[in-house]
């Protein structure tokens, strides 16, 4: 009986696989069969997809951490004071060394980060560095905290390992933005860190709340096609929820502005897609639907007023989340992590972990090499104007087609600019389950079956693929960007076509 529950992450993907598929086969007949037998069969894969999330027993919902980055994200926003963006690494390092460390083998490199950008430097440059961090920066209360804190994560929870801490000590340092640290900073400095697990539950609670506002925007097949999609999607896998600490709020606002905006509420949509766009950035690429129907309005002469309410309650939002973050750490952390995300984006600082049209189109289809190789960063680096050139062709195109859509619809599908012109972490991806919502939404149109299935059907290959072939990420990752590339073209070559059936429509009449 123990061998089938608190299964190892890689059962779990061999069995998403299946659901994915099983998700697959229920979009595709949905008009076709008895509509509540395939309701009841949705349900029932949904709950099958949580037990199998939280790895069929308990020690993951109720247990386990993810220490390497709970390091990162609940110990540099509650040091982030004295740690900033480029302290982190030298700080851990110096006080795993001055109790008794180094506790595991850390190698003889590191990750230093400076203004001129990341650099591995000797072990020496860390422990000399995070002197000068302790002696300027702490209090001796304060260093005394962070080194209990930092002990705890190492020694005690004990999921880290010597190869663990040897990435993490060569990982980029901590990215979160100002305005998260904003949030994330007064909730990891009033819970001690060994109540840390409970902070893990903030992101269920959050992704749990989301999945009821698409229930009450969309109805309740909506939301457990949400739910589906969030349980079996590769992207989830790492962080875990419950394991980590505010790793998921940006998609909870994401969904909830898409779900007001379906309920006529744009203001508060605008307000939480400012929101989520302070939080990461990257979400402020959601953007791009409603601004093109916008400006395809604009063309017409038509005014979309939600549109405009919509715009004025996300720049309320910005500069007043912004302005906040602004007075209380000053204008030096937000200019360090621009410039830290532009350094993270270069070509060289590529890993095998990133998706983009920009891993799409060098790859060849092969299984080898593993991880992504200095060749393939040139040519990355070499087809930056094609692959701009492209991406400015289809949003220009597309985005004309999508003048037809709802409002919430044109925010949904703001994930295609986000694959086009990024190389984002493929945990990021998870942002695909605004697609799914929106396909999710009307089952009766051909178009977001097809849809759904697709992105589905992306989830099984994914889970699939690591299954098979564990570790090949350029395999993966290739394929994903060639899946997600297809899916682009046939998603918008069908709101062109839909766009000028109901141009011809209207003209008829």
């Amino acid at each position: 009986m123990e061998d089938l529950l608190n299964v190892s992450r890689a059962v779990t993907e061999g069995y998403k696989v299946w659901i994915a598929l099983g998700g697959v086969l229920i979009a595709l007949l949905w008009v076709r069969s008895n509509r509540r037998t395939l309701v009841q069969l949705l349900l029932g894969l949904t709950i099958v997809a949580g037990l199998n999330y939280a790895r069929w027993g308990e020690r993951a919902l109720f247990v386990q951490v993810d220490s390497y980055d709970l390091i990162h994200y609940y110990l540099n926003a509650k040091y982030f004071d004295e740690l900033g963006y480029y302290d982190l690494y030298p700080a851990c390092m110096l006080a795993d060394h001055e109790n008794a460390g180094p506790y595991f083998d850390e190698g003889n490199k590191y990750m230093a980060q400076d203004e001129a950008g990341h650099s591995m430097q000797p072990i020496a440059h860390a422990l000399s560095r995070g002197k000068v961090v302790r002696d300027t920066n702490f209090t001796e209360e304060r260093w005394e905290e962070f080194e209990h804190d930092l002990i705890f994560f190492q020694r005690k929870t004990r999921d880290l390992n010597a190869k663990l801490w040897r990435q993490m000590i060569q990982d980029h340092g901590f990215n979160g933005t100002p305005t998260w640290v904003l949030f994330a900073e007064p909730i990891a400095t009033v819970i001690p860190v060994e109540y840390v697990k409970m902070l893990g539950y903030i992101d269920l609670l959050l992704l749990a709340g989301a999945v009821v506002a698409v229930g009450w925007a969309y109805g309740g097949t909506t939301a457990m096609w949400t739910a589906l999609f969030l349980l079996v999607s590769y992207s989830m896998r790492w962080p875990t929820v419950t394991w980590v600490f505010l790793r998921y709020d940006f998609l909870f606002g994401m969904i909830l502005a898409m779900c007001l905006l379906k309920k006529r509420k744009p203001l508060w949509a605008g307000i939480f897609a400012g929101y989520t766009g302070v939080l990461r950035m990257f979400p402020v690429m959601w953007m791009w639907g409603p601004f093109a129907k916008g400006v395809s309005g604009l063309t017409r002469k038509m005014v979309h007023k939600r549109l405009l309410v919509f715009a004025g309650g996300f720049l309320i939002a910005v500069v007043a989340i912004e302005g906040v973050a602004l007075v209380r750490y000053g204008v030096e952390p937000t200019v360090v992590h621009f410039e830290n995300m532009m350094d993270h984006n270069k070509p060289e600082q590529l890993s095998s972990r990133r998706v983009g049209l920009a891993l799409a189109l060098p790859f060849r289809g092969a299984t080898l090499p593993k991880f992504i190789e200095k060749e393939r960063k040139a040519k990355v680096e070499k087809q930056k104007p094609l692959r701009y050139g492209l991406a400015f062709l289809y949003l220009l195109i597309v985005g004309w087609g999508m003048r037809h859509l709802r409002d919430d619809e044109a925010y949904g599908f703001g994930f295609i600019p986000f694959f086009l012109l990024t190389t984002a972490s493929y945990y990021y991806y998870i942002t695909r389950v605004t697609l799914a919502i929106l396909h999710a939404s009307d089952l009766s149109k051909l178009r977001n079956r097809v849809g759904l299935a697709m992105i589905l059907g992306l989830e099984a290959f994914t889970n699939g693929a690591e299954s098979m072939l564990p570790g090949h990420r350029v395999f993966l990752v290739g394929y994903l960007s060639w899946g997600l590339a297809l899916y682009a073209i046939v998603m918008g070559t069908w709101f062109i076509v839909e766009s000028l059936q109901k141009k011809a429509d209207d003209t008829t009449e």
